[in-house]
């Protein structure tokens, strides 16, 4: 646009839909008035290859440097006072071309949406359009487009961080109890824990002392996925007192064995769940300390694991905490990459290359994992007051949150 050319009357005006019937309305203009400066609504304006610009009525204005600018690593984003000469003026930078000023408004009036639906433009509007390959070319050298190899990169990001979106083809709950059920003596184990877990006795270790400062006065303990009954066991050993042990597990056999060793240990008053968590009646505000090891990898969508982690934090008693140790994914496609080809190499020290085949051909069949970093979001959104990362190695992590 030239502003020798401009006509104030006609700006300008470009059209944005989401394809669900709303709109958006950004008016552009290059003339630099006081009243696009002084208005009291910040102006955006994007400048000299994506530098961005907020004018303030004092004169001031908040600078941006597009991500190729040197200057961005020495300022970040920043307000730069009235007169100073390092950086171009706004009136500069009308008379150079170098920036457009805008301003966006939300189109809520339904007849115009209706006209703008049917494809009915004025003159001076134009319909915001895919670019042109030739368009592209020139902000990919500008830098201000994703290059393929980044755009790739992230799609394969978001496939690994939900893993899979059709939980269809992993193993029913029925499938896997019958897994666990001729497996209970790999589970028994407390000095080791599941040798296939990377830092299996620390993170129990951990948990259970973490639980113990956070939560002085046990009463009453969840396990979740208890298992032979280790975490309970190693919680029973850091508090060094009884507490009435609730355990649940999808698979009897797991649970006469937990039951057994917890008994063993001096808790008499035990009682056994054997459901899946989400389908399980538990006693609301009951518990002083849940604890879910090696287990909520079972989950599948999000509604499952909120409702999972909404469960959990309404079973607590107030000042309870709520800890985890398990299998996790990364955000990135090349950190994941790296995370789990170490994984890999711990799992062939164990047991050679089958072993490592082996337990990736039941993650792949039986798993979905998620980032810790989605897990601890997810404990703070449905009510946890404070939440901790107690360790990560790899691809596991032990993490927990208290409840107010």
């Amino acid at each position: 646009m030239d502003d020798d050319t401009y006509d104030a009357s006609q700006p300008e005006v470009t059209l944005y839909s989401d394809g669900k019937g709303r709109w958006l309305k950004r008016v552009w203009g290059v003339q630099c008035q006081e009243e696009i400066l002084c208005n009291d609504r910040c102006q955006g304006v994007v400048g000299h290859q994506g530098d961005h610009w907020c004018f303030r009525p004092d004169g001031s204005y908040h600078f941006s440097p597009h991500d190729c600018d040197p200057r961005r690593k020495q300022i970040g984003c920043g307000t730069i006072p009235p007169g100073n000469s390092e950086y171009r003026t706004p009136l500069e930078m009308s008379r150079n071309h170098f920036l457009n000023f805008h301003e966006d408004t939300e189109i809520t009036d339904a007849e115009e949406i209706a006209r703008l639906e049917r494809g009915d433009f004025k003159p001076e509007e134009s319909f915001d359009r895919p670019c042109t390959e030739e368009e592209m070319e020139q902000l990919r050298q500008l830098g201000r487009l994703e290059s393929d190899e980044l755009t790739l990169r992230r799609e394969r990001s978001a496939e690994l961080r939900y893993k899979v979106k059709d939980f269809s083809a992993k193993s029913s709950t029925d499938v896997i109890t019958a897994r666990f059920d001729g497996d209970v003596e790999r589970f028994s184990n407390l000095e080791t824990g599941q040798s296939a877990t990377i830092d299996a006795p620390l993170s129990m270790q951990l948990i259970t002392e973490a639980a113990v400062r956070l939560t002085p006065n046990i009463e009453r303990v969840l396990d979740i996925g208890c298992g032979a009954g280790n975490n309970t066991l190693k919680l029973r050993q850091v508090y060094g007192k009884l507490f009435a042990s609730d355990l649940l597990d999808l698979s009897a056999t797991m649970l006469a064995r937990a039951k057994q060793r917890v008994n063993e240990a001096g808790i008499e008053a035990v009682t056994t769940w054997r459901s899946d968590l989400r389908d399980a009646e538990l006693p609301k505000e009951s518990y002083d300390v849940v604890l879910a090891a090696a287990v909520l990898h079972h989950l599948r969508d999000d509604e499952d694991w909120r409702a999972a982690f909404e469960k959990i934090i309404s079973v607590l008693r107030p000042g309870g905490s709520f800890w985890i140790t398990d299998l996790v994914v990364q955000e990135t496609a090349p950190v994941h990459e790296l995370m789990w080809s170490r994984y890999g190499d711990y799992l062939e020290g164990l047991g050679g290359v089958e072993y490592r085949q082996k337990v990736f051909e039941y993650i792949d069949r039986e798993d979905s994992p998620r980032p810790v970093t989605y897990q601890i979001d997810l404990l703070r959104r449905v009510g946890f007051a404070h939440v901790e990362l107690l360790h990560k190695n790899s691809c596991f992590a032990a993490f927990g949150g208290w409840k107010e």
